[in-house]
């Protein structure tokens, strides 16, 4: 009986599955980026920031413990990768001389109506590009690379932790934050996996079952100090 009910379940929702990514492939066609960060400005932000912001305030307290010896009247030359509306702006340190890098470009409405409100930062350009291939950043030329919520969607985490390596100064910082996968021996990893497909179709390549600490670690970084919540 058990076996009976666990195909029928499988068999409605991989059917549901297929019926979603031919719907959402059509959206996707039709209304390209746009659709995306529209929905994660207006409505996916207000939602998750409260419970977001916490968090993002702790991983810049953390980079300022590291940024101890740095004198504050020197400039600090930023990289954020994924800077999708700028939502890390707020506590950013002093004296920031900032370069975004996005792959999505229509979220650069929504960043410039944030970053008027903090004119203490120095913005530089914004880079069109995937962080996999940052082409335009030269090497060895930031102090810090920012990476919040988006190594769990890029195409190739080695890759882009690569070019963090590379465009990052020595002696730089690598801040991130990201979620990750459950341990493997927990149900939670096991629900992560089954929802991973249509969690990715739905929010923008994310997959929420990837190691991502572990890859940043095996990376090459002189070191790493990690944090879960």
């Amino acid at each position: 009986m058990e076996v009976v009910v666990y195909g029928a379940l499988s068999t409605i929702w991989w059917m549901s599955y297929s019926n979603c990514c031919l719907c959402f492939y059509l959206n996707i066609k039709l209304f390209p980026s746009k659709w995306f960060s529209f929905i994660f400005m207006r409505c996916l932000g207000p939602l998750f920031n409260p419970r977001l912001t916490p968090l993002r305030k702790r991983a810049f307290d953390i980079l300022n413990e590291h940024l101890a010896d740095r004198k504050k009247n020197l400039p600090l030359d930023i990289l954020e990768i994924g800077i999708g509306g700028g939502a890390n702006l707020q506590f950013y340190p002093q004296n920031a001389n900032l370069t975004a890098l996005d792959m999505n470009a229509t979220f650069e409405t929504y960043f410039k109506e944030n970053q008027k409100k903090y004119p203490q930062i120095t913005y530089k350009k914004t880079v069109t590009a995937m962080a996999e291939n940052m082409e335009e950043i030269a090497d060895a030329s930031m102090d810090v690379v920012v990476c919040t919520f988006v190594l769990c969607s890029v195409q190739n985490i080695q890759s882009v932790l690569s070019e963090v390596r590379r465009v990052l100064r020595p002696g730089g910082k690598f801040l991130f934050l990201e979620h990750v996968a459950f341990p493997h021996d927990q149900w939670s990893f096991t629900i992560q996996r089954f929802v991973a497909p249509l969690w990715h179709l739905y929010f923008d390549g994310c997959f929420p079952d990837r190691d991502i600490a572990e890859e940043i670690r095996k990376n090459g970084f002189s070191s790493v100090v990690c944090e879960n919540k």
